[in-house]
């Protein structure tokens, strides 16, 4: 045991996040449950770079917790590409066997299933993590350790395997190590040379650590902490959630960085209906604040407006519109909804709990988690698997989108602050449908932006007629897959557009029951909003605060007083800056062919 120890020391930096492999073989298909019987494990010898690994079987040596609670089956060990679940495992004859299933819903579960029946796919892995070693003999400078407790956490499908003499339809799992390319037994300087070359490898690794270590740290500013990370031995995932960590207290969104310098008092002065009068006429004598203001955000971002700059703080300014004697055109109470606060109650994005951001300047990086860590109890001296946590960001870009409404010319002419209020609410309802419409559905060309159904990552949940329509089961479905991500948040909701609403309204929770899908406004107790800002055939579930709506700087207002000339009209031209994007993908499980 002391000997254990004193290895355990020498190696703990290798052996202290490495995950261990081996090879094996397919034995038994089910096509009509879709399930594969396999070994994943056995007592044969494998010689690693530290000795001669035997894993035992044991009772009690084989820590199944993982593998018996949905562990995942993978194509290729990759953790973000799941194409199964394992359903069961167990010790046979000293063999660690396990039954496993694959998706039936997802494109790659289908594809290595269909792969696996027709021979073309022969090689299974399972990954292990060492939790109890021993070491049991000593020969010829060569040590063989028992692993007498240890903890298979997933199975995977694989193109190549870790050894090629092994595999469905082969008869051995995998071979100890000990010949040379000739086939002949290695002789002691052969194995010299081996642990030689896999103890350069481990130094190379080293090397690598510590060269990723310092390119992040490098490329968000932070080398000392890079430094630090590097000499307490820190893991490259362990370094990226501490980076990540730091951007989020570092660089918040600051919501006034577009506001420009502006007093209080022209702020509460400010009339948009005076600045309509003033873009009708041509003449700003009587409406220089608007006239400063507009500049000052012009300046601000670099750019002319088409008409007139409205800026961010009277956006976000609360007005009533009193007046004296009804002709009054400056607002002079506060305690109003601003032109923000209306467009927040037009956005079923937000009714939804959609995060909404103004005042952006520039493009803006909001960091956000790809992958995540994995906690496990050890004991003393054990290894810990390591696991590889996704740093990235959602990056968000200003792109423009315009909404229009006409109001004669005399009524805009004469001031009425009720008409303001009018014509900001109209303008807002209208960038809001916009907004709405892209966030769920846009294309990410021409302009527009990227949309939660076309981004990839999202949960497709298939709903056609051929899947067996829109049920019970698939509803269970939508939230699983959320489940499944680990995206579930307290507050999610379903939203469909009026014919699938119309479906859940309709469609019983079971054949003969008189529960629908969709009763008091909830489905399965999950709040249910109609908008065919949706789109056809398309149902949503999820977070919805995981869909950022940013906006940048003012508003731009052109007037064009020649489209509707014949009507004596004034059309209003507004032009807001907009981005969508989804800061978690797997929060959200899309439909978009129910009953097609």
């Amino acid at each position: 045991m002391k000997k254990k120890i004193e290895l355990r020391e020498e190696i703990r930096n290798v052996l202290g996040s490495e995950k261990f492999y081996r090879t094996f073989d397919i034995e038994k298909i089910d096509t009509e449950n879709r399930t594969v019987e396999l070994s994943f494990s056995s007592e044969d010898p494998y010689e690693r770079w530290w000795g001669i690994e035997i894993l035992s079987h044991e009772n009690g040596a084989i820590d199944f917790s993982r593998l018996k609670n949905s562990a995942p089956l993978l194509a290729e060990h990759n953790r973000d590409v799941q194409i199964g679940v394992v359903e069961d495992a167990w010790v046979e004859n000293a063999k660690g066997r396990s039954k496993v299933r694959f998706s039936k819903n997802s494109e790659k579960g289908k594809e290595y299933f269909a792969d696996v029946e027709d021979g073309i796919r022969k090689n299974v892995s399972v990954g292990y993590e060492i939790l109890e070693m021993v070491l049991t003999s000593e020969k010829d400078g060569m040590e063989t350790y028992t692993v007498t407790k240890w903890l298979p956490f997933e199975i995977s499908m694989v193109s190549i395997p870790a050894d090629q003499t092994v595999g469905v339809g082969r008869s051995k799992e995998e071979k100890i190590k000990n010949q040379n390319e000739e086939g002949k037994s290695m002789t002691e300087e052969e194995k010299k040379a081996l642990r030689l070359k896999e103890q350069k490898a481990a130094r190379e690794a080293e090397k690598a650590r510590v060269r990723e270590i310092g390119a992040i740290g490098a490329k968000y500013n932070m080398s000392d902490l890079a430094t630090k990370a590097i000499d307490d031995d820190k893991t490259v995932d362990q370094f990226r959630a501490e980076v990540l960590e730091k951007m989020d207290i570092a660089k918040p969104i600051n919501s006034k960085s577009a506001d420009v310098d502006m007093p209080e008092e022209e702020i509460k002065a400010y009339s948009f209906s005076r600045a309509i009068a003033a873009a009708i006429t041509g003449d700003w004598s009587k409406a220089q604040i608007e006239k400063k203001a507009s500049d000052a955000v012009a300046k601000k971002m670099g750019k002319d407006s088409r008409g007139f700059f409205i800026p961010p703080q009277v956006l976000k300014r609360d007005l009533t519109t009193t007046t004296n004697g009804g002709s009054s055109i400056i607002q002079t109470t506060n305690g109003g909804a601003s032109f923000i606060d209306m467009l927040r109650e037009e956005l079923l994005l937000a009714k939804l709990g959609g995060t909404v951001l103004s005042g952006m300047v520039g493009n803006v990086s909001i960091p956000k988690q790809n992958g995540a860590t994995t906690a496990y109890w050890i004991t003393e001296g054990g290894t810990i698997t390591k696991s590889d946590i996704g740093l990235t960001t959602l990056d968000l870009t200003p792109k423009t989108v315009s909404g229009k409404t006409a109001y004669s010319r005399q009524m805009l002419l004469q001031g009425n602050p009720d008409v303001e209020s009018l014509v900001m609410r109209d303008l807002a309802r209208t960038i809001a449908l916009a907004i709405d419409k892209a966030a769920f559905s846009g294309s990410g060309a021409s302009g527009e932006p990227l949309g939660l159904i076309n981004t990839t990552g999202v949960n497709a949940i298939d709903c056609s007629t051929a899947a067996g329509g829109l049920d019970f089961a698939k509803v269970v479905d939508f939230e699983t897959q959320v489940a499944i991500d680990n995206a579930d948040a307290e507050t999610m909701f379903y939203a469909a557009g009026a014919s699938v609403t119309g479906i859940l309204k309709t469609k019983a929770v079971e054949d003969g029951q008189t529960e629908k899908l969709l009763m008091n406004g909830e489905v399965n107790g999950y709040k249910h909003k109609r908008s065919n800002q949706v789109g056809a055939n398309t149902m949503i579930f999820g977070d919805f605060s995981q869909i950022i709506t940013a906006l940048w700087g003012g508003l731009d207002i052109l007037l064009d007083q020649y489209s509707e000339a014949d009507s004596g009209s004034v059309v209003i031209r507004a032009f807001q800056s907009v981005d969508v994007g989804v800061r978690q993908t797997g929060a959200f499980s899309v439909s978009t062919n129910i009953n097609q």
